[in-house]
């Protein structure tokens, strides 16, 4: 009944792996340090630690009423007009920050989040020029005086490690040739299937969304401890040292303040002050800062 999650998702199914060997329960996946005086010089030491800004999506359609979020209008949900101000909001601030490359879920409401939330450095060296109508000589005077400006442009790259928990209709993403198409900017050669394979997997097991409107990855704590791994384990294989991440509230709780045995341990804390700022609850469009770094 469990849904086994790969870095690659080898099949759609992804019922065949025994997680349960390949990550036992309480294997700790990342350890998490507050940003403070002596931190910096923690990151300044160790090769593999990271500065990660944990971004939650802004309010998404489906935010509004939890059972409106089973019907097919919320299917991968987009944000909200207040979801979009909750974007321009935290723009203000996302400028101060150092980022080298923005990974996201890739659902609907994390991508508008990032692409609205990080401004900034979302899009091409290409359409920085082609705002200003620059060409030719002046293009190349352009490109070398605002050297900066054009190498403001950071990565953004989907992960479907990342996505939120998959129960209703809101957590089923799109195709990805449609979301390439939005977001021509957003790197997916990371998602390997064109179709979502975790609701594929989960609707043969239960059923329609009609037949099934209950939980379905959120009660299957072997999947979740498994996605739970491979989603840190994408991050701090990245070579970026100063990170954003946009995701989801359910997938966070499950990591930081874990439901299920299987989960305890996961992400280990540095002290209780990053421990209290960690297994709070997000709230739509909050972000969150640490230092991320191999257990």
């Amino acid at each position: 009944m469990t849904c086994p999650f790969t870095s690659s998702l080898t099949t759609a199914a992804c019922a065949t792996a025994n997680i349960a060997s390949s990550y036992p329960p309480s294997t700790a996946a990342v350890r998490l340090f507050t940003i403070s005086n002596k931190v910096p010089d923690r990151h300044q030491r160790s090769p593999t630690s990271k500065i990660l800004h944990l971004v939650r999506h802004a309010e998404g359609t489906h935010n509004l009423c939890e059972e409106d979020s089973k019907k097919l209008i919320h299917l991968d949900a987009n944000l909200t007009p207040r979801g979009v101000e909750q974007c321009n909001e935290l723009s203000k601030y996302t400028r101060s920050l150092k980022v080298e490359a923005v990974l996201v879920s890739p659902m609907t409401r994390c991508l508008e989040t990032a692409k609205m939330s990080f401004p900034h450095l979302y899009g091409s060296l290409e359409d920085e020029c082609n705002n200003k109508d620059i060409s030719g000589a002046s293009r190349s005077t352009f490109d070398a005086t605002n050297e900066k400006i054009l190498h403001s442009k950071v990565p953004f790259v989907a992960y479907e490690e990342w996505r939120e928990t998959v129960n209703y209709l809101c957590d089923s993403r799109r195709p990805t040739q449609v979301l390439q198409m939005e977001y021509p900017h957003v790197n997916f050669d990371h998602i390997t299937h064109e179709h979502d394979p975790i609701w594929a997997h989960y609707e043969g097991i239960f059923g329609s969304h009609t037949n099934h409107t209950t939980k379905r990855e959120s009660d299957d704590a072997i999947s979740l401890c498994s996605r739970a791994h491979s989603a840190w384990k994408v991050l701090l294989n990245r070579p970026e040292k100063h990170l954003a991440l946009v995701g989801h509230s359910a997938f966070f709780m499950h990591m930081f303040t874990p439901l299920f045995e299987e989960l305890e341990g996961v992400v280990q804390y540095d002290d209780e002050d990053v421990r209290e700022m960690m297994t709070g609850k997000f709230e739509n469009c909050e972000l969150r800062s640490v230092v991320a770094d191999v257990p």
